[in-house]
């Protein structure tokens, strides 16, 4: 049976619209293998080969099978191609078999009321998937991104990456990304700075939180617009600071 033909056996259920098509895959690949129709030894299909099969692009492709591979589902040999692991970390149990339940133990912890008095003005948000529409505050246009491009860069760069990348880093982050950063700031926005300057941040909120906590000291008053960014309100609220908030006016915009 040729590899083709052992690979449509695997009868793949099609991806949602809303499911990224790399996870799709790497999902439906794993399932497979954790319920048998992929055998410990056997050997994957080319990316080439299934990305025609699926009209996937090939870096699509590629991510996913990095992922298996990264879990320990599959593995590689050079010039040979990429086979599924003889034991995986599921112990080849059915993909949808779920865990008993556990009874846990009620826990009698308690925020210490420092905590507490500054949980009191905390509302936890749901997260918008509202893909495509206009005037997002929180989120540029994710529906734009090319997520094609960006997965043929990174499973490139990864590849080459050296190992001392994937360790702890300097705090501020990634310092290359840091002198690149300086450089463009250098010479779009006229600020002078360098790399030492530059921290790195997961996202805005712990850009906010490291502010508050390095600049802010427990009842300092901070001003802001009213209606403004909830996110910040709370990460700032959180530090110990006052808020001062104030609505923009005709004759205080004026």
């Amino acid at each position: 049976m040729s590899k083709q033909e052992t690979f449509q056996d695997l009868s793949l259920n099609l991806p949602s619209d809303k499911q990224e098509l790399w996870r799709w895959l790497y999902t439906e690949l794993r399932g497979a293998i954790l319920d048998g129709r992929l055998k410990p030894g056997a050997r994957m299909p080319s990316t080439r080969s299934l990305g025609v099969q699926y009209s996937l692009s090939r870096g699509t492709v590629v991510v996913a099978f990095d992922q298996l591979q990264a879990e320990g589902y599959t593995r590689t040999e050079v010039g040979s191609g990429t086979y599924v692991a003889s034991g995986v970390p599921d112990g080849f149990l059915p993909a949808t078999r779920r865990p008993a339940a556990v009874a846990l133990p009620t826990s009698n912890a308690v925020f210490p009321k420092r905590a507490q008095e500054y949980l009191k003005g905390v509302e936890v948000t749901p997260a918008s998937h509202a893909i495509g529409k206009a005037f997002r505050a929180h989120e540029p246009a994710i529906d734009l991104f090319p997520v094609d491009l960006w997965a043929r860069v990174a499973s490139r760069v990864l590849r080459r990456a050296p190992r001392s990348l994937y360790g702890h880093g300097q705090a501020a982050g990634y310092q290359p990304l840091r002198r690149t950063i300086a450089e463009y700031v250098g010479a779009s926005r006229g600020v002078r700075c360098s790399a030492e300057q530059i921290v790195v941040t997961s996202g805005t909120q712990q850009a906010l939180d490291l502010i508050g906590r390095f600049l802010l000291a427990s009842g300092d008053q901070v001003w802001m617009e009213d209606p403004g960014y909830f996110g910040a309100l709370q990460t700032l609220r959180a530090t110990g600071a006052r808020i001062v908030q104030y609505l923009w006016t005709t004759t205080a915009s004026s």
